[in-house]
C-alpha cells in the first residue's frame, strides 16, 4: 500500500513538473475580462461524459472550440463545440475540415459569433496542449485555453476550471508559448438561469420531485430498451431455426414476416414523394405566414405614415386661417 502510494505521489509531482514548464508563474497584466455562460460548460462536461461512456475510458481525449464574442479587452464565451481530430505519430491533429463546416454552420445561426480559443480535460497542462494550441492560432492570433479537471474531488466551491491566455517568451535565448493564468466570471442570462435551475433540481429517486423532462425520457428509454430486447429475440429465433429446422414453427415465422411487412419502406419512391409533398406543405405554410405577418406591419405602418400626415395638414390649414382671418 505504500509503495503504491509513493508511485501515485512521484506520478503527481512529474505532472506538475511538466506543467510548470508550460505555464508561466508572472502576473498577468493584460486586463482580459473573460465572461463563461454555463451553457458552455454543460456542453463540456456532457462532452466528456458522452466520450467516456461511449468508449469505455476513464480519462479520454476531449478538444472542443469556445465560441462567443469580443468586445474590447472584454471577451464572453457564449457557446462551445467538439472538434474531431486524429492521433498521427501520439501527436494531436485537429480535423481542419471539421472545424470549418461546424463555424460555417454556427455563423448561419449565430453570425455575431467568433472562435475565441478551445478546451480539454485536464489536470494541468502539456506540452501536448501547447502544440494543440498552436494549431489553434491559425484560427485566431490569441485564443484562450479552457481546462476542466473532471478527475480530482472538488472539496472547495470553486469550479474546477481554470482559464489560460498565450504569451511568448524567452527561455535559454529561445521564444516559446507559454500559458498564462487569466481570470474569469461566471456570467447567466435569463434563460440559462432557469434552465440550470432546472437541472439542479432534478432527481432520479423515488418519492422526489423529479422533472417531467426526466420522467418522460425515462418512460422512452425503457420503451426502446424493450422493443430492443423483443427484436434480439426474434432474431435470435430466426437464427436458431435457420440453423435448425427441428425447432421451426412456421405460424411464428408468419406473424414475424407479417410485422416486417407492417415497417414502413421509407425507401420507396411513394415515401420519398410522399415527405416531399409534406415537406413542402410545411415550408408553404411558412413561407405565407411570413408574408402574412410583414403585410400586418406594411399596413400598420401606412396608417401611421396616414395619421402623421393628417396631423399635418390639419396643423397647417389651421394656422392658414389664423394668418389670413376671413372678413
Amino acid at each position: 500500500m505504500d509503495t503504491s502510494m509513493e508511485i501515485i505521489n512521484d506520478n503527481e509531482v512529474a505532472v506538475q513538473q511538466a506543467a510548470s514548464s508550460v505555464v508561466s508563474n508572472a502576473p498577468n497584466n493584460s486586463g482580459l475580462m473573460v465572461a463563461l455562460h454555463p451553457l458552455t460548460l454543460l456542453n463540456i462536461s456532457e462532452h466528456f461524459t458522452r466520450v467516456r461512456m461511449q468508449e469505455q475510458i476513464q480519462t479520454p481525449q476531449v478538444i472542443g472550440a469556445l465560441v462567443g464574442t469580443q468586445t474590447g479587452r472584454e471577451v464572453e464565451i457564449t457557446n462551445s463545440f467538439e472538434l474531431a481530430f486524429d492521433v498521427v505519430d501520439e501527436k494531436v491533429i485537429v480535423n481542419v475540415d471539421y472545424f470549418t463546416t461546424k463555424q460555417d454552420q454556427f455563423r448561419q445561426v449565430f453570425p455575431q459569433f467568433d472562435f475565441l480559443g478551445w478546451y480539454t480535460l485536464g489536470r494541468y497542462p502539456t506540452e501536448d496542449d501547447i502544440e494543440i494550441h498552436k494549431q489553434m492560432m491559425t484560427w485566431n492570433e490569441s485564443p484562450l485555453f479552457l481546462q476542466m479537471n473532471p478527475y480530482d474531488i472538488v472539496t472547495s466551491k470553486n469550479l474546477p476550471i481554470t482559464v489560460y491566455e498565450s504569451i511568448i517568451d524567452l527561455i535559454d535565448g529561445q521564444a516559446q508559448t507559454l500559458f498564462i493564468k487569466s481570470q474569469y466570471k461566471i456570467e447567466t442570462g435569463e434563460a440559462e438561469r432557469i434552465s440550470v435551475d432546472h437541472v439542479a433540481h432534478t432527481t432520479l429517486g423515488e418519492g422526489g420531485e423529479g422533472s417531467s423532462l426526466i420522467a418522460h425520457l425515462t418512460t422512452q428509454r425503457n420503451a426502446i430498451k424493450m422493443l430492443h430486447t423483443r427484436i434480439k429475440i426474434l432474431h435470435q429465433y430466426l437464427v436458431n431455426a435457420k440453423t435448425d429446422e427441428s425447432c421451426v414453427d412456421h405460424d411464428v415465422l408468419r406473424q414475424i414476416a407479417g410485422l416486417c411487412n407492417r415497417l414502413p419502406t421509407i425507401d420507396s419512391a411513394d415515401f420519398r414523394q410522399e415527405f416531399l409533398t409534406e415537406y413542402n406543405d410545411v415550408l408553404l405554410t411558412s413561407y405565407l405566414a411570413t408574408i402574412t405577418k410583414g403585410t400586418n406591419c406594411i399596413n400598420e405602418l401606412v396608417d401611421k405614415f396616414n395619421i402623421a400626415t393628417s396631423t399635418n395638414k390639419s396643423g397647417r390649414s389651421r394656422h392658414q386661417h389664423q394668418g389670413f382671418p376671413n372678413f
